[in-house]
C-alpha cells in the first residue's frame, strides 16, 4: 500500500496548504487522508477521488457564503440537490451497498433502510453537506461518468458547465 500512500500525496499537499487547510475540515474521507495505508486499493482510490472532488468543487466554483458567513467557493447547487442526495445514497448507504452484494438489481425503494442516507448520517450539515454532496457526485463522475450522465443528468451538466470552460483546471480535467 505504499504506492497508494505516495499516490496521496498531491491531495494531501494541497490540504496541508494555505490555500487549503481549512477547507472541508468536516469531511469524513479529509481524516482519512493519513491513513491510506491502512485501506485495500479500491477505497484509496475512492478517498483520493473524494477529496480531489472537493478541490475541483473549490476550483470551479464561485463565490459564494456558507452557513457560517464566511466566504467560499463552490459549484452553484441551485435545482439540483434531488439529484445530488440520489447519488450519494446510491453510492454510500451500507445497507443498500450490503443488499447489493446479495443482489444487484435490489430496489432503493423497497426498504426505508435503502434510502435517504446523506452527509448528514455522517457529522455534516448545512454548507459541508452540501460540499460532500458535490464532491461525492465529482468522484461518481471522474470513476463512472456514464452512470452519473444516467442517474443525475442535471448534475453531470452542472459540473460540466463549471469545469470544462475554467483555465484552471481544464488543461487537467475535462468531463465529457
Amino acid at each position: 500500500m505504499a504506492d497508494d500512500d505516495a499516490q496521496g500525496e498531491p491531495i494531501r499537499a494541497f490540504f496541508e496548504s494555505a490555500e487549503g487547510e481549512n477547507l472541508f475540515p468536516n469531511c469524513p474521507f479529509r481524516r482519512q487522508l493519513d491513513r491510506l495505508h491502512q485501506f485495500d486499493a479500491e477505497s484509496v482510490s475512492s478517498i483520493l477521488a473524494h477529496m480531489f472532488g472537493h478541490i475541483i468543487d473549490h476550483r470551479a466554483g464561485q463565490p459564494c457564503r456558507n452557513d457560517s458567513d464566511e466566504m467560499i467557493s463552490a459549484i452553484n447547487q441551485d435545482d439540483i440537490n434531488d439529484e445530488l442526495r440520489h447519488v450519494y445514497n446510491d453510492c454510500n448507504n451500507p445497507e443498500l451497498n450490503k443488499a447489493r452484494q446479495a443482489d444487484l438489481d435490489v430496489d432503493p425503494s423497497n426498504r426505508p433502510e435503502y434510502q435517504n442516507f446523506g452527509p448528514e448520517r455522517r457529522g455534516c450539515f448545512g454548507a459541508d453537506a452540501r460540499a460532500e454532496l458535490m464532491a461525492e457526485a465529482i468522484r461518481a463522475y471522474m470513476q463512472n461518468p456514464n452512470y452519473l450522465k444516467t442517474v443525475a443528468p442535471n448534475v453531470a451538466a452542472r459540473i460540466r458547465a463549471a469545469v470544462n470552460p475554467n483555465p484552471n483546471l481544464n488543461g487537467i480535467i475535462q468531463f465529457n
